[in-house]
């Protein structure tokens, strides 16, 4: 009796251990907002949509995605879904600068910075960028 009433010990804190695992991981995984660039020249406005996320590139930090778009601001990411807590995959990303397009992952580090991987062809044969969150404050 007393082995099985550790073995149920053990279970329920290895199961609340990993709930509390995933939730962390989860909400630094939540990307939605906007995002400097590394250069410190351009602001990225993420957003889901349909499921997915994308990235519009706005003039001001406080310019709304439909704003941006009015004012002929390129859509920087595109149709990036959910791999793993954190992790997003199977997106395109746009370089305004030489008006290319890229497959891409975005990996949340932390809730201040944005890991953005671009590659053409195979996922070894590309290079990343960190984008820091823009406090809304």
């Amino acid at each position: 009796m007393k082995h099985l009433l550790t073995r149920y010990f053990a279970l329920v804190g290895l199961l609340l251990g990993s709930t509390s695992i995933a939730s962390a991981s989860t909400s630094s995984g939540d990307i939605i907002g906007l995002w400097q660039t590394a250069s410190g020249n351009a602001y990225i406005r993420i957003y889901e949509k349909n499921g997915a996320l994308f990235g519009q590139s706005v003039g001001q930090s406080q310019d709304t995605v439909q704003q941006a778009r009015a004012k002929g601001q390129p859509q920087i990411l595109a149709d990036f879904v959910p791999k793993r807590p954190g992790e997003w995959a199977h997106g395109r990303i746009y370089d305004p600068n030489n008006k290319t397009y890229f497959h891409g992952t975005l990996t949340a580090l932390d809730p201040h910075e944005l890991k953005v991987y671009g590659y053409i062809g195979f996922s070894w044969l590309g290079g990343d960028t960190i984008w820091t969150r823009v406090s809304t404050n």
